[in-house]
């Protein structure tokens, strides 16, 4: 059977967004699990999406959908942790001083490598994941479950003691220690 490349794009087009429309309408007390809802996030909610959507760009544009998705989840875990800022936008900015000098938790946004999206594609695959992890229970199970707050590509060699959860394309992500 032949298909209209055009006509078939264009259709494609406008499921995804029904998609992300119907996904954005959940009631809110599905989004409970990660704390993440649209009513703490009050009219903020697309600032967040930007925020989220820019982190998952510039962190894993080139991964694989779940690779993105695990980015999310571990913003989201930070979110909810007590340990971080109370939103995604806080958490994606923050910035401490360590020995003198201010160290930004993602270091795409100390180092201003966000000022031009060079992937149209990729962004906008990182703008989907965003809805769906701000809309959704989990972003994605195992890093939710395990409590992932944090992560490395894995040609980066930190001396963190932290126990290791997996790897998931370039990244490998981590848990805090138990305490005993």
């Amino acid at each position: 059977m032949y298909f209209n490349r055009k006509v078939t794009n264009k259709f494609l087009i406008a499921i995804s967004t029904a998609l992300i429309a119907v996904n954005l309408l959940i009631p809110v007390a599905k989004a409970q699990a990660n704390k993440v809802t649209v009513s703490n996030l009050g009219n903020h909610f697309s600032n967040e999406v930007q925020c989220l959507a820019e982190n998952i760009y510039y962190e894993s544009a080139s991964e694989s959908f779940e690779g993105k998705l695990a980015v999310a989840q571990v913003t989201l875990n930070r979110v909810n942790s007590g340990k971080f800022p109370k939103t995604v936008c806080g958490v994606v900015k923050q910035k401490d001083e360590v020995n003198g000098r201010m160290v930004c938790q993602f270091s795409w946004f100390c180092n201003q490598a966000y000022s031009m999206i060079r992937n149209p594609y990729q962004w906008e695959e990182s703008v989907l994941v965003a809805k769906k992890a701000l809309t959704s229970e989990v972003a994605h199970v195992t890093l939710h479950k395990e409590k992932a707050m944090y992560y490395h590509a894995n040609y980066v060699k930190p001396n963190w003691n932290l126990p290791k959860i997996t790897q998931i394309g370039n990244h490998i992500f981590y848990k805090e220690r138990s305490k005993i």
